[in-house]
């Protein structure tokens, strides 16, 4: 199975479309919010599950604020973070990733990657596709793979 990730994309669908193009064909899209936006043109390109949170600036979205997905044998917890004071750190994402049973938790809100592991949880930032916030200022993403049996594969891209 494959996953692609993001977050804060803020009504700019473009680079979305690049991603989409580039990794398909794969399983499951993840939006970890601040969408800005209907999902419907992503579905279409995604040709798949489509599975988007609220952000701090989704207003009035339809979206939940959080919410768990299954991978094949792993369970994500994919809120956005800002309920979560991930600003200031992310201890208190990972406690309620790991209390609603999640094996992967995935946030945004930073527009910084992160990947860190926390009471048994793989905690994943994407970055942001239009306004990255780490030194190199490159917009990224994030590739989820797991076969049957194997463990969890990560890669985090640049968009391009």
């Amino acid at each position: 199975m494959k996953a692609v990730v993001v977050s804060d994309s803020h009504g700019r669908f473009g680079g979305i479309q690049r991603i989409i193009e580039k990794e398909a064909p794969f399983d499951m899209f993840l939006h970890a919010g601040d969408i800005q936006g209907e999902i419907g043109c992503i579905e279409e390109w995604a040709g798949c599950p489509v599975y988007v949170v609220r952000g701090n600036c989704d207003w009035g979205g339809e979206y939940p604020q959080e919410r768990m997905v299954s991978f094949g044998s792993e369970q994500i917890f994919l809120a956005h973070g800002n309920r979560h004071g991930v600003r200031t750190g992310i201890q208190e994402f990972a406690l309620a990733a790991a209390n609603a049973g999640a094996t992967v938790g995935i946030f945004g809100h930073t527009h910084v990657p992160l990947s860190e592991e926390r009471y048994g949880v793989l905690l994943f930032n994407p970055g942001s596709v239009t306004q990255p916030r780490q030194k190199d200022g490159r917009p990224t993403y994030l590739v989820l793979e797991k076969e049957p049996g194997q463990s969890l594969q990560w890669d985090f891209k640049y968009l391009e």
